[in-house]
């Protein structure tokens, strides 16, 4: 099949859900807010051969990372009705490059070989940088990447987030600003230049109470 197959026969499977997967139910604006939102900043080389979504909930972005670039994706999510909606559906349509599991980012350590495991971590909609970066820093080999997808909000989170860099052994990469329909949206891409402590990530809901500051 081709992408442009794929994404648009993907898209329609979220809008159709019975489960609440994402906020649109118009697909010009599913297209463009999901798709074109979730591939526009990215480069292939940015994801490496394998990359790990946290907070995947309607497989968004890595989905469409994974048909887009070809890379091998392992997304996550809490919501197990989400990543098995999700996994089922990308079954259907012959998606393969993925893998899918329904547990929380600060348990995968506990779970598999997953700690420094990934070229690159990628995330959207799902909490502020600090604990984003807590939530995916340790699963992200030395020299990788992280990025994550924010409105213009973001340069307050920034701030908040220096020492949670230092703690983790990331740094600021580059900011991409782009543009989706009239709004503006940045890529912020973080690089994992050491170790990241073996005490990170915290036990579940902490990195959300008390990000590292």
């Amino acid at each position: 099949m081709e992408k442009q197959e794929l994404v648009k026969r993907y898209i329609e499977t979220l809008i159709s859900s019975p489960i609440n997967l994402v906020g649109y139910d118009n697909f010009e604006e599913a297209y463009h807010f999901l798709y074109i939102d979730s591939t526009l900043p990215m480069k292939a080389e940015d994801l490496g051969q394998k990359f790990i979504d946290v907070g995947t909930g309607g497989g968004v972005p890595g989905v469409f990372l994974a048909i887009e670039f070809g890379a091998s994706g392992f997304l996550i999510d809490s919501v197990c009705k989400k990543i098995e909606y999700v996994k089922n559906k990308c079954e259907e349509l012959k998606i393969e490059n993925l893998e899918f599991l329904c547990i929380r980012a600060e348990e995968l350590k506990d779970k598999g070989p997953y700690r420094e495991y990934f070229d690159s971590a990628v995330s959207r909609a799902v909490s502020k940088i600090a604990t984003v970066l807590e939530l995916t820093a340790p699963y992200v080999k030395v020299g990788g990447k992280i990025l994550l997808y924010k409105g213009p909000g973001y340069t307050e989170e920034l701030g908040q987030s220096v020492n949670a860099m230092k703690e983790l052994g990331v740094k600021l990469s580059e900011v991409r600003k782009y543009t989706i329909k009239g709004k503006d949206r940045f890529l912020i891409v973080f690089e994992k230049f050491d170790k990241t402590p073996e005490k990170y990530p915290r036990k579940v809901g902490i990195p959300e109470k008390r990000p590292i500051r």
